[in-house]
């Protein structure tokens, strides 16, 4: 009887012994709370981002109600987001007291429709959150252009992008605010955590504060402004040093898989990969496809050991965010949507073995993408 294979993971990211070393350094020298590991990793993202401020916080969700916060967005406020996006987008905004205002993405690309924008603004709107669907960065100058209109925020939910970048510079950055992730399946990863991205240094401060029950430092014992506990850790943060050790190479084992899956997919029938603009300077962090009957070949590909998983739901499925409209592109994306076997540290063995499965099962699929 012949051993069942190994099953491939969705997603590999090696948290190895550099990983380890560093966070038992931390332990070692009582580098435990958010301090002087936590100030260097913002020193050196702020680096490479080119902006003169990182605040690390405690995910990416903090990341964004922080952004939210310090922005001037509270209770009542509406928020434009886009249907198509991790849930967090919008809780961040409901989590500050906030109305979601969902609008479309465009066609084939999903990422916010800057025309539906326009439509959707209010009296009661105070904020825009673009969201960089993996790596694929907004139209952000016409988002702006919508912004500076109407008296807009506009913070930027790059949590699927860093390092993804266009003509005008990295996702992120091209904003009021960008929020950033480094949960397990991103490019830099400490299992959780995320941070800000700011210019501004009244804003800077005020993010400073906001992770921080609302003051700089607890030993003055005044608390005169709103905050909360989002602070990160410094154990984390070595972590996240030493993950940015790897970052080059993560980048560039990153954009090979989505260039693998690109040329040995290409002919497929119900397959079809997602846009992504990588002469220009996008990374996509999944290799992501747009599936025909893509439950059934997610099932198909499980039987063979094989993990996948499904994009994200359109939010208007969600109860709580559903504002009985329609979202068709959004709902295409939701429903077709296919993450591959991928990440920076996924064996080329089993890159192959999940296109020889997707060649496999093609007469198992009768619709065509």
């Amino acid at each position: 009887m012949s051993e069942k294979p190994e099953t491939v993971p969705w997603w590999f990211t090696d948290i190895g012994d550099a990983e380890s070393r560093a966070i038992v350094d931390a332990i070692r020298l009582r580098r435990i709370q958010c301090g002087a590991v936590c100030a260097e990793l913002e020193g050196q993202l702020a680096q490479h981002l080119g902006v003169p401020h990182v605040v690390t916080a405690s995910s990416g969700s903090a990341a964004l109600a922080m952004s939210l916060l310090a922005s001037g967005v509270g209770p009542g406020d509406e928020v434009i987001v886009p249907a198509a996006t991790f849930v967090a987008t919008a809780h961040a905004c409901l989590l500050i007291g906030a109305e979601v205002r969902l609008v479309d993405v465009l066609p084939g690309r999903p990422l916010i429709d800057p025309d539906g924008i326009e439509a959707a603004v209010t009296g009661k709107t105070r904020a825009i959150i673009p969201v960089h669907i993996n790596g694929a960065i907004c139209d952000m100058k016409a988002i702006q252009a919508v912004a500076k209109r109407h008296g807009l925020k506009v913070i930027e939910d790059a949590a699927q992008a860093l390092c993804s970048k266009d003509a005008s510079g990295y996702a992120g950055t091209q904003s009021d605010a960008g929020a950033f992730s480094m949960s397990i399946a991103k490019l830099v990863a400490t299992g959780e955590g995320g941070f800000v991205a700011v210019r501004n240094e009244q804003v800077h401060e005020r993010l400073l504060r906001l992770r921080n029950q609302g003051v700089l430092s607890f030993s003055k014992n005044i608390f005169d402004q709103f905050g909360f506990n989002f602070r990160f850790t410094d154990m984390l943060a070595a972590m996240g040093l030493a993950q940015l050790k790897k970052m080059p190479q993560s980048i560039e084992a990153v954009r090979q898989v989505h260039h693998f899956y690109k040329e040995r997919l290409a002919g497929i029938h119900y397959l079809e990969m997602l846009e992504s603009l990588t002469d220009k300077g996008e990374l996509p962090l999944w290799a992501i496809v747009l599936c025909a009957e893509r439950d059934k070949v997610a099932a198909l590909l499980e039987e063979r050991g094989i993990q996948t998983r499904p994009v994200n739901p359109c939010l208007c499925a969600s109860a709580h965010l559903s504002a009985g409209e329609a979202f068709p592109n959004a709902e295409q994306f939701a429903t077709t949507g296919l993450r591959l076997p991928c990440g920076p540290d996924q064996s080329q063995e089993n890159l192959e073995r999940t296109v020889s499965a997707l060649h496999e099962i093609a007469g198992s699929i009768s619709s065509s993408i």
